[in-house]
């Protein structure tokens, strides 16, 4: 009998999967209505310029200096606001003036005077306003959007283009919102109406969800059973009550206009994230685009609280924070070793990122960092890589932008390559190859690489593999990821041989398409 309810578990499973997946099919083919977004976070002031000539036009703002209690410090007087737009101000249009068009900011409600929880002292928090503050909230909520769209009357001096994109709240279930969900619904009740009411143009995310070890490697949603069977107890616990706050949360599709994932994991969760979120759409009745968001580790973080992130494994634990220790410490014999390793793992794992996004029909992809965290490197078998996962070095302070680094020049090629692709489907070749055929502007493109399911430190010897894929007889241009710093980027012409091109893959994503010239 259980094994019959088993079967049957897992007969909806697939139905439910292939619903999610013919809504994917439909999200890609719509891809010409709506382009896909790629762009990086989190503003910087003085780093505008550097990031623009990478060709990027979208840009992400963290929620600090957008907060309520940033904007608003001191409570009304007599029902008078007082709003401090300078910092604000200068950050929207330092981005925009450099190039960038579209802008996605996060608006919390954590203020001092107005929440119904205390602001801890570090690391802050939002929650939901006193009952006599939400009025004071949602005039906040009104003046912030009114104050970034190009079509109301009292916009900022010398805005050139609207924020529609705004996202309520940081981050479910890590402590940024200090409320439960019903207030954290509570919240969205009001703040829903009143933005659409400031901008009927503006779209409303909801707040992003976050949720490593669940994903990695598990693209199909009827996996999570089994994953979560495999897990220590309390790992379990806290991850089925994570799914079961997200399930609550998409419940309410009147609420929110978009969704959200946060991507600070390794690049094959993205699959499997996005396919659920689809999925659990799908059973409550209608599909809204999905983004990813917080790619502040664009390479893995190998560990978060002493906790190997997978696929890596416990066994690698202490090679683990080796590595850790020798990014962390300038100083250290492997120090070199450590960062060069780093900065090519970086620049796979955001070209695999904003693959697999643009693959899912997803609505467009943020990639972090801009800069370097130093703070996180006191700790950085808690916070894993989260110190050096900038684009660019950094210098200063103040901060401002160093030289490049391989992961920046491969998003310029992404951008160069693929950002008008209107059409994109995964290619079956020999096991563990991962390979994807775009049009893009009608030509194809192709962006292959290896995965065995495994991942690999410093020292460690990679395996790869020999692919075959059939093309016309023509010439082709190959052009492999830059992954060392200073390297650059050579592509390398190649011919099919009685319509089979052979390419030796490892981890390192290539780019192969017509050679026109």
């Amino acid at each position: 009998m259980a094994l019959g309810r088993a079967a049957v578990a897992m007969q909806a499973c697939v139905r439910r999967w292939k619903l999610a997946v013919g809504l994917a099919a439909t999200a890609a083919i719509s891809a010409e209505d709506r382009p896909f977004a790629l762009g990086v976070e989190y503003m910087v002031p003085g780093f505008a310029e550097v990031y623009a000539r990478t060709g990027v036009r979208w840009a992400k703002a963290m929620g600090m200096g957008f907060s309520w209690g940033d904007i608003e410090p001191e409570p009304p007087v007599n029902g008078r606001h007082t709003y401090r737009w300078e910092p604000t101000d200068r950050l929207i249009l330092e981005y925009q003036r450099a190039g960038f068009r579209h802008f996605h900011v996060y608006v919390k409600a954590m203020n001092r005077w107005a929440s119904s929880h205390p602001v801890r002292p570090i690391g802050g928090g939002s929650s939901l306003p006193r009952p006599e503050c939400m009025e004071d909230y949602k005039a906040y909520l009104r003046a912030l959007v009114q104050r970034y769209d190009t079509r109301h009357p009292d916009h900022a001096p010398g805005l050139l283009y609207p924020v529609e994109y705004w996202e309520i709240e940081a981050e479910w279930g890590t402590g940024f919102w200090q409320g439960t969900l019903e207030e954290y619904l509570e919240l969205l009740r009001a703040a829903y109406p009143t933005v659409k009411q400031a901008n009927p143009m503006a779209k409303v995310i909801l707040i992003g969800f976050f949720l490593a070890g669940v994903f990695e490697g598990h693209p199909d949603p009827c996996e999570i059973t089994a994953t979560l069977a495999a897990m220590p107890a309390a790992r379990r616990r806290t991850s089925e009550q994570y799914l079961a706050d997200m399930r609550r949360l998409l419940a309410h599709p009147d609420l929110f206009d978009e969704v959200e994932f946060h991507s600070l994991s390794d690049w094959s969760e993205i699959s499997g994230m996005a396919r659920f979120l689809r999925q659990t759409m799908a059973q409550n009745g209608y599909e809204k685009p999905i983004w990813v968001g917080d790619v502040n580790y664009t390479a893995s973080p190998l560990m978060f609280w002493g906790v190997p992130v997978p696929p890596y494994t416990e066994r690698q634990k202490p090679a683990i924070e080796a590595t850790l220790t020798a990014l962390a410490r300038p100083r250290h014999p492997r120090h070199a070793e450590a960062v060069a390793w780093l900065r090519a793992e970086q620049a796979r794992g955001l070209v695999k990122k904003v693959v697999l996004a643009m693959a899912e029909g997803l609505a467009g992809i943020h990639i972090g960092n801009m800069k370097d965290e130093g703070l996180f490197s006191v700790v950085p078998t808690i916070t894993g890589t989260a110190a050096f996962q900038g684009l660019v070095d950094t210098t200063g302070p103040p901060a401002r932008p160093g030289a490049p680094r391989p992961a920046y020049h491969a998003l310029a090629l992404l951008v160069r390559t693929l950002s008008d692709f209107s059409n994109v489907e995964p290619l079956e070749l020999s096991a563990g190859v991962r390979a994807y055929r775009f049009t893009v502007r009608r030509r194809p493109v192709y962006v292959l690489w290896y995965d065995d399911g495994h991942r690999y430190l410093p020292g460690d010897t990679e395996p790869t593999a020999l692919a075959r894929l059939r093309l016309p007889d023509a010439r082709y241009r190959l052009t492999r990821t830059p992954i060392a710093a200073g390297e650059e980027i050579q592509p390398l012409t190649v011919s099919p041989v009685h319509g089979v091109l052979e390419l030796h893959l490892d981890s390192t994503p290539v780019f192969l398409e017509p050679n026109d010239g």
